[in-house]
């Protein structure tokens, strides 16, 4: 759970960087962001149901 917690902060970092300098790259950090948000709630569902 640690490890996704940082791995969205530091998406998060990034978008706030790009999206002061690069509006089409941050359309881009924002979606692989939201990909990234539903592959670890798919994962923390998994893992709930299995254990």
């Amino acid at each position: 759970m640690t490890a996704c917690a940082l791995v969205y902060v530091a998406v998060g970092a990034l978008a706030r960087t790009v999206l002061e300098t690069r509006p089409s790259a941050a359309r881009t950090v924002t979606r692989a962001s939201g990909a990234m948000m539903i592959a670890i709630g798919k994962f923390l569902l998994v893992e709930r149901l299995a254990g």
